[in-house]
Order: C-alpha cells, then structure tokens, then sequence
C-alpha cells in the first residue's frame, strides 16, 4: 500500500510539472501513469490490430494484455485507459502476494519480504502502474514458477501459455518449466517422460503459435509481429557494433545529463547493476529460474540497445532475487540500497510523468 501510494502521489504531483515536449506521449492525459506505449494497449483493445513495415503498427504489441482489457469493458463499460490502471493495481498486489509465496519455497520470511520489497521498488517499476503489460508479465511468470514448484503442472502450463501472449519473450518460459519439470523427477528422463503432464508445459508453443496463426490470417505474413520492429528501432544483427553506436551517439551528444539523452545514464546503471544481480543470482537462486532472466537479457542484448534494460530485469524478476538475498544478509546495506532504489523509483517517475524517455 505504501509502494501504491507513493507512486500515485508522485505521478499526480508530476504532472503539474511541464511536460517535456514529444507530441506521441499522451501529456494531457488525465491519467499521469499513461504515457508512451499505452496509447497502443487501449488501441489495440478499441480497434483491433494495424501492420505496416514503414511506420509503427499495432501488431507489434502482444493480445493478451488488450484482450483483457477489452473484456474488462465489456463488464465494466468505462474508458479502457482507466481500466488498465486498474487492472495494474490488481496485478501488482497478486504479483507481490504469490512472489513472497514463491519465495517462502527456498527462503525465511524474513528474506522473502526483502525479495518483494526490492521487486517492488525497483526503480523500473514504475511501469507497473503505466498503461503497460509489465506488471500483467511479471505475474504471470512469478505464478508459472510458483505452480510448478507445487508440482500442479497443468495450471503451470496455462500461465505459461498465457505468459507467451503477453510480451514476445514470454515464449522463455518453456525451457525453464522444461528443466524444473526435469529437477522434479530427480533429473531422471526416462521417469519424467512417462508422465502425461509434462504435455502442459507445450502450451506456450501453442498459444504463440495461435499468435502467429493470427498473424499469417489477418495480414498474411506469419511473422507480421517481428517484420514491424525495425520501425520501432530494434532489429537483430551485430549487437556490438550497434551497442558501440549507440554510446558514441549519446556519449558524444554533449548534453547527457539533460533531455532526451539523460535516461543512457539510467540504461548503463542497469546495466552495470545487472552484472552484481547476476553474479548474486547463481550464488544465491534456484538455478533452473535463471534460465528465464537470462534469455531475457540475451534477447534484450541482441536487439543492439540498451533501452529498457532495467524493465528486462524486472520481466525477468529471478534475477533480483539474488541481490535480495545478499543483501538481506547485511542488514545496514540492505537498508542503505532500498533508500536509493526508492529514490530511483521516484525520481524516474517523476521524469516518465513528465514525458522523458525513461523506458
């Protein structure tokens, strides 16, 4: 409540503040948490999916999040951008409830509330209360590994399906069920094959593969999704030379500490933290977790940018529950990093209100 709270007070506080001027932010939005991307969530929801390889389109942006939303309405019939602040305030308690049930399985309660109080404020998170599916992921990768640990593999296999309709990298989940599935059966093959429910964990194939079905029915291109990202500036090729653009591109800006090129400094934070959370992850975290977190951050480093890096971090939430732990064992330096990681918090809020590009 306290998370909630805080985060409502400085978005309505922040948008008294002037905005900082793209015309694609939604800046007179009622709603100081809907910005950028949310714009497309309740398109979506209203009017069904565009694609076009020349500008940004819809069908970038997986069903499921607007699929809810568009449900929701029916019920509820008021403005689907209110609906996704909502929703998301729903997701975000479920999402802190079930990853401290999620943690109580390897962990004292004691650390385990340190592990949501870190997700929880984690400085990205203020993407939680956005119009964004983030907080709809999290949860539905923190219930998928939570099920499975109670060894209920078919409701483990519909989160995960599900999961693999939210955001494109959802699909990571499979080979993490894969091998927990595995470790349950005492990495035995052979007794793990034999039983029927291993077929659940197939729903993420399917359920991407209805996406692409759709993809293929409704703009006769199967892979319309990943054809529309080189408009949206992400596209695979040679990660080292782009990542080396892009710094050379900031870097060399002369103004990093203000406008549009400030949030690199944030991107290279994430960056550097993501190498300790690592580091403490496979000291201190189920290993067969960190199989998701880590093609997460693959993906993410193949795409040749470092936008968004600390929101991968956040889909990909195993991966802070490393330095949860370690820092839980020293207590004054648990308290010193959640005083900054809540500064962080609300400052990158203040600015996401304000229309920086703070993704």
């Amino acid at each position: 409540m306290i998370w909630f709270l805080a985060l409502l007070a400085i978005g309505f506080f922040s948008a008294h503040f002037g905005t900082y001027s793209p015309s694609n932010c939604n800046v007179k939005h009622q709603l100081p948490f809907y910005r950028w991307d949310s714009f497309w969530y309740t398109s979506i929801a209203r009017h069904g999916y565009s694609f076009s390889t020349e500008k940004n389109s819809s069908i970038a942006f997986f069903p499921l999040y607007p699929l809810i939303i568009k449900l929701t309405h029916f019920i509820i019939p008021t403005g689907e951008d209110k609906l996704s602040f909502v929703l998301n305030i729903l997701f975000s308690f479920l999402a802190a409830l079930f990853l401290w049930r999620l943690a109580r399985f390897d962990y004292s309660e004691k650390t385990s509330r340190n592990i949501v109080l870190v997700f929880l404020f984690f400085p990205p998170a203020y993407f939680f209360l956005s119009g964004y599916p983030d907080v709809l992921f999290a949860l539905l990768a923190i219930l998928s590994l939570y099920f499975a640990r109670k060894k209920q593999w078919p409701t483990a296999g519909i989160f995960s399906g599900l999961l693999a309709v939210t955001k494109p990298y959802g699909i990571f989940m499979f080979p993490a069920l894969g091998l927990e599935y595995w470790r349950s059966h005492d990495w035995n093959f052979k007794s793990a094959a034999k039983k029927i429910d291993w077929l659940y964990l197939l729903l993420p194939i399917v359920t991407l593969g209805a996406f692409i079905y759709f993809n293929f029915a409704r703009f006769h291109d199967p892979l319309a999704f990943l054809h529309t990202q080189k408009t949206w500036g992400r596209e695979l090729g040679n990660p080292f030379l782009s990542l080396l653009r892009e710094a050379k591109t900031y870097l060399l800006s002369g103004n990093i500490f203000t406008g549009e090129n400030f949030p690199y400094l944030v991107y290279l934070a994430s960056l550097i933290f993501s190498f300790f959370a690592g580091w403490a992850s496979w000291k201190y975290v189920r290993k067969t977790y960190l199989v998701f977190p880590a093609l997460i951050l693959l993906a993410a480093f193949l795409t040749g940018t470092l936008t968004s890096w600390g929101r991968y971090m956040l889909l990909g939430f195993p991966i802070l529950i490393g330095p949860s732990v370690f820092l839980s064992r020293r207590k004054w330096l648990f308290y010193i990093y959640l005083a900054l990681s809540i500064a962080g918090l609300l400052f990158l809020t203040h600015l996401f209100v304000r229309c920086y590009p703070v993704e």
